[in-house]
């Protein structure tokens, strides 16, 4: 009865609220993501805030140093709380950007927008939303209470596997995936790679706020920018010292650091470009 009540209210929310662009539901993610130099599968905490067409989805600590960074008092702070940590030999304690993108999506204006980073170049990518071709399946799961129901897609060159709960209706998910008659609480790729799972989920009424510093993000056409961020991952080092030419800064490469090493055969979570 309680998740019925849930689901109800997340439509009667979003119609009241909408001019103040507030979430209806607050989803956090585990998310799994390879490193494309060592193979390597480390984890991200991220967040789904949305209502019933607008979203964001990110990271937390990330956004938190970006709200640091986007003022001057801030990025005091932020210097000061690094250097206490170098200081106390605490650096594992310090605050780090746990993954680097961010992802809007408007049902209502038609948009996905992601913005992400390429070594100290900041990009954003504005793409119509996609119209995901969902094959659905019998099998159902239970995640977090919420009776779930499989289906599959192809999307920007990956096949997903995805389990999404008609007793929450929003059809919104983890990253870009979306459009099912209901939520997306876990998704998944064959190679294991890359996959978001749901760890839990409440009802809100935060603001979706605005991507800070915004304006500093350069425009680009998303397949170039996935072109340009394999070449850093391939040629790091000439690449960031191209990055740091103007600020007369260079950095070596280790020969024998497998650091230094792209792996090729691993890819990004996109791989249609």
């Amino acid at each position: 009865m309680n998740k019925l009540v849930v689901a109800l209210g997340l439509w009667i929310f979003a119609a009241s609220s909408f001019a103040q662009v507030r979430a209806d539901i607050e989803v956090s993610y585990a998310a799994s993501v390879p490193n494309l130099k060592t193979g390597r599968v480390k984890g991200n905490q991220y967040v789904l805030v949305a209502n019933a067409t607008e979203s964001k989805f990110y990271s937390p600590m990330t956004e938190y140093i970006d709200s640091l960074e986007s003022t001057p008092e801030g990025e005091a702070i932020y210097k000061d709380i690094m250097r206490g940590a170098f200081a106390s030999g605490k650096l594992d304690k310090a605050p780090r950007r746990d993954g680097s993108y961010y992802v809007l999506k408007s049902t209502a204006d038609n948009f996905i927008k992601t913005y992400d980073v390429n070594g100290l170049d900041k990009y954003v990518m504005e793409e119509s939303m996609p119209v995901y071709d969902w094959q659905l399946a019998d099998s159902t799961r239970n995640i977090l209470g919420y009776e779930c129901q499989m289906a599959t897609t192809v999307f920007n060159g990956r096949e997903w596997t995805v389990w999404f709960t008609p007793e929450i209706p929003v059809t919104n998910g983890p990253w870009k995936l979306g459009g099912l008659p209901g939520l997306i609480l876990e998704a998944a790729e064959p190679t294991g790679l890359y996959n978001f799972v749901a760890t839990g989920l409440r009802q809100t009424s935060r603001e979706i706020k605005p991507v800070y510093s915004s304006e500093t993000y350069t425009k680009i056409d998303r397949k170039e920018y996935l072109k340009i961020k394999r070449k850093m991952v391939d040629n790091t080092v000439s690449q960031m010292n191209a990055q740091l030419s103007g600020l007369g800064i260079s950095i070596s490469a280790n020969p024998n650091s497998a650091k230094n090493k792209s792996r090729k055969e691993i890819d990004f979570i996109e791989t249609d470009y």
